[in-house]
């Protein structure tokens, strides 16, 4: 008879180490589950929506964004300094090459206001006759063609002669 109860007492301890180890699993489970849920919600992505009040958005943030706007700005203000600089240097090589194929010297066309948007080649062109005619630019400056050559060389055989 003794061996009965101890026999019981071996099934009860038996019985409660089942019981508690089933109970751990299920902890283990439970605590396994929470962390997949809460890994899944730190990898998803947040929505790009604005947040409807700035109890929403925290602090960090809100001057994380002024900085990056402030950011965005100078390098847009930069971009379009730097666009304006090369344009313009653009138009300033187009007037000098077109200037130097007309005859008009190089230290004057810094003092020359030519349009870049219109036809520079006859703004030029102008500006270059208008110079000739007032004597501030020598006739043998002009560029002259095949059928004004000669014109010019006839005009000067016959001003030679009356001499």
């Amino acid at each position: 008879m003794d061996k009965t109860p101890e026999k019981d007492l071996e099934q009860s301890a038996k019985n409660i180490n089942e019981q508690i180890i089933e109970a751990l699993r299920e902890v283990q489970a439970t605590f396994a589950s929470q962390q997949t849920t809460e890994t899944m919600k730190q990898d998803k992505p947040e929505s790009t929506a604005e947040p409807t009040s700035d109890q929403e958005e925290p602090a960090w943030f809100k001057k994380y964004r002024e900085e990056q706007a402030q950011l965005y700005q100078q390098l847009r203000n930069d971009n379009e300094t730097l666009k304006a600089a090369k344009l313009h240097e653009e138009q300033h090589t187009q007037i000098a090459s077109a200037a130097e194929r007309i005859g008009i010297p190089d230290y004057l066309v810094s003092h020359l206001n030519i349009d870049p948007e219109g036809d520079i080649e006859q703004q030029l062109t102008h500006i270059k006759q208008e110079m000739v005619n007032h004597s501030l630019l020598p006739i043998d400056a002009q560029r002259e063609t095949d059928a004004n050559r000669t014109l010019i060389e006839s005009d000067a055989d016959e001003w030679a002669s009356k001499l």
